[in-house]
């Protein structure tokens, strides 16, 4: 158990060191990416763009370049070179809204998708199956960000069928109604795609199971269905 742990630490790292190389490279060093001129403007001299490089250290070698990013990022002192902004302090203040978005919408969409999975397993082949299958195919086929914007569109805009805020977060500490009436649209909105996706992934696994000599011989001694149904889920992988 130690030594899985400790292999996805390291190839969590990796990754991580991987992802922030190459974000590095595509917004600093690929043609046309120079933050120092998207900084300064169109209207910018020569002047100011090389001022800014000066200031942010762009002319020194890109391997400085990259690894001063890093250290001020372990420092807590990175700053965006658009807004100047600390980089640390804007991740801080995203993480309650950040947090409860995915643990809401995690929640929805195992619970729905678990659902979803049982129902299509239960009636494979039925007409509920078919309905099911399609549902949960259009739903993967969504974008979330167009999705989005027609729910907001129906629900949260000046239209007759308004009930849900348009935008904005209320702080759970500060109004956890509020919080969570907020929150119930981009919940559902997220959830969408994986409902349908480990809907059809559990049903899969499910109907897999259900020819197991094991679940055969449990129906054979006359155990109850919803027994066996729990017994088949607790054993699909």
């Amino acid at each position: 158990m130690a030594a899985f742990i400790v292999r996805r630490l390291l190839g969590a790292l990796l990754v991580l060191v991987a992802v922030s190389f190459i974000t590095y490279l595509i917004f600093i060093k690929i043609p046309g990416g120079d933050p120092a001129q998207r900084i300064a403007g169109r209207t910018a001299t020569d002047a100011n763009i090389a001022d800014i490089r000066d200031k942010l250290r762009l002319n020194d070698p890109f391997y400085d370049q990259y690894w001063g990013m890093m250290r001020s990022l372990f420092a807590g002192s990175l700053k965006s070179y658009s807004s100047q902004l600390n980089v640390v302090d804007q991740i801080k203040q995203g993480i309650p809204a950040t947090f409860s978005l995915c643990i809401g919408a995690g929640i929805i969409w195992l619970s729905f998708g678990i659902l979803v999975g049982l129902i299509s397993a239960v009636t494979a082949g039925r007409w509920s199956d078919r309905v099911i299958t399609v549902l949960a195919l259009i739903g993967i086929s969504m974008p979330v960000f167009w999705l989005g914007l027609i729910v907001r569109y129906l629900f949260a805009q000046d239209h007759p069928f308004r009930f849900m805020p348009d935008g904005d977060y209320v702080p759970l500490t500060s109004n956890p109604w509020q919080w969570f009436v907020h929150l119930l649209m981009p919940w559902f909105v997220l959830a969408v795609l994986f409902i349908g996706f480990y809907g059809r992934v559990l049903r899969s696994n499910i109907l897999d199971t259900i020819n197991e000599d094991f679940v055969r011989t449990a129906k054979a001694k006359g155990l109850p269905w919803p027994r066996v149904l729990v017994s088949t889920c607790s054993a699909t992988p």
